[in-house]
């Protein structure tokens, strides 16, 4: 049915794809598995019509397609699927399925007979247990999967790309939205699912592909796709480890014991020194987040915290900066930065009564605010044209090193990092790495959550590991690799 042949793709001096060819069969579900950076997301784009490569051909049906956008790969009838793909949350199943199609009329009106019954007939085939008349806010995160499938396949969807389906559910819905998908196998769709859970590629996936640095390295058959075949094709690591001199025996900053809060279901414990750079490591959802939203005080949490020994209660961002926490989000455009504002309000705000002329009337000294400003970039080698330019018009690796300066003129006993190089080019990159090593080095305990397994790798002194709601194994640097991340965070045996 879909057929890739030498497809190639550069941006820039990155060779993101290199020569891949694939082909899936009608009713075939091909699973399409690598490391962070190794090419998935550029295919997933060419295959949907959003990119188009620099060589190589696609066929569909045999003939040779070629899609100048999104629509062309829709009217061939590709559909992706996110895992949080919007939906009209006041819209019932029916509503949100006819999103974007022609509605059926009747005398000159919508006939919402005809379209009840037409995805009624879809659904009974798929996913006969979804209430069609409930709006989707009501839904479970399984289901509004279901509506997600049903809105693909009633507009005659035949080629399905899944990617991360099932990221943001815990396993038991995982297993009930694999269920409908087995069922929409059934009827002929044909199905690319992209996972990083490797057991859900090896349960559902009659073949897989394995990509790393933008080129196929391995392929699976039928009886051949297994986590451990799978995490043994993705390969080790050629990245730096850190080598950094940590003293395990340093005073302990922060202690967790018995901590839940969201998708962190099971009790965790955790103890980070000074000096010391703890690693999160794990799929999203995985509760690594949760654990660092919990630390920040933004969500309710239950368990036991300290900060150098004594007890430790935040119940708000505001009560954790109080006690020497600081925090840089994983959105750095939702919960980071205030985009329409300068760039001494971004730098100062969250810790803005430190700048007023008079200690009880709250008129900010704007002189000491641009003066701390300068001082704070420097150090993170912001690079900028003036102080006074909006947020929005920094490129994304200095819009982080941004909310980094909040915090580069203070001592923050414990430092909160969610995935902060997700989104920056190469070199913001390697700076951010050098950011965070020296705030370690001066003497802050460091938690850095992230799914890059090589970062955690490159900046880890220990690394905890999660999976489905709890830590499964925390890692020394000698005892970590690629290998052993991979299994702990996606492999049901390994865990």
């Amino acid at each position: 049915m879909l057929s890739l042949r030498g497809i190639s793709r550069r941006y820039g001096a990155t060779q993101a794809l290199d020569d891949v060819s694939l082909a899936l069969d009608e009713g075939e579900v091909l699973g399409l598995v690598g490391p962070n950076g190794a090419g998935k997301s550029t295919l997933i784009k060419i295959i949907a019509g959003a990119e188009r490569p620099d060589v190589g051909e696609i066929r569909i049906d045999g003939q040779v397609v070629q899609f100048h956008s999104a629509h062309d790969a829709y009217v061939a009838g590709t559909r992706v699927i996110h895992q949080d793909a919007p939906l009209v949350r006041g819209f019932d199943t029916v509503e949100n399925c006819y999103l974007g199609r022609e509605y059926p009329r009747r005398r000159g009106m919508i006939d919402r007979k005809a379209m009840r019954a037409h995805i009624a007939e879809v659904a009974r085939d798929i996913a006969p247990e979804l209430d069609l008349d409930k709006p989707v806010m009501f839904l479970p995160p399984a289901e509004r999967q279901f509506v997600r499938l049903l809105r693909a396949i009633a507009d005659r969807g035949r080629i399905l790309i899944l990617d991360e389906p099932t990221a943001a559910l815990p396993a038991e819905d995982a297993e009930r939205f694999y269920e409908v998908l087995r069922r929409t196998r059934e009827r002929g769709t044909s199905i690319v699912l992209v996972s990083h859970r490797l057991d859900e590629i090896a349960d559902f996936c009659g073949s897989a592909v394995v990509l790393r640095d933008g080129r196929i390295v391995a392929s699976f058959g039928a009886g051949e796709v297994k986590p451990e075949a799978l995490i043994a094709a993705m390969g080790g690591s050629a990245v730096e480890r850190s080598t950094r001199a940590t003293d395990m025996r340093a005073p302990k900053v922060i202690e967790l014991a018995g901590l839940t809060a969201g998708d962190l279901t099971r009790p965790a414990g955790l103890d980070v020194h000074a000096g010391e750079v703890m690693a999160l490591y794990g799929l999203a959802g995985s509760g690594r987040s949760s654990l660092l939203n919990a630390v920040w005080g933004a969500i309710p949490w239950a368990g036991t915290m300290r900060i150098e020994g004594e007890a430790y209660a935040p119940r708000s961002p505001r009560e954790a900066i109080a006690r020497g926490v600081s925090c840089v989000p994983a959105d750095r455009h939702r919960s980071g930065l205030f985009l329409d504002f300068d760039l001494v309000f971004n730098k100062t705000l969250p810790l803005l009564s430190h700048f007023r002329r008079m200690g009880w009337l709250p008129v900010p000294d704007q002189k000491a605010e641009r003066d701390e400003f300068l001082v704070a970039a420097e150090r993170v080698s912001l690079a900028y044209r003036d102080p006074s330019q909006l947020a929005r018009t920094l490129s994304g690796g200095n819009q982080q090193k941004l909310i980094f300066s909040r915090w580069a003129n203070r001592h923050s006993k414990v430092m909160l990092l969610d995935e902060p190089t997700e989104g920056v080019d190469v070199m913001a990159k390697a700076t951010i790495k050098d950011i965070i090593r020296a705030i370690a080095a001066d003497g802050n305990a460091v938690l850095v959550s992230t799914s890059d397994r090589d970062e955690a790798l490159e900046l880890g002194d220990r690394i905890a590991v999660f999976r489905n709601g709890g830590i499964v194994r925390i890692f020394s640097r000698a005892e970590a690799s690629a290998e052993a991340l991979s299994a702990a965070a996606q492999s049901r045996e390994a865990a």
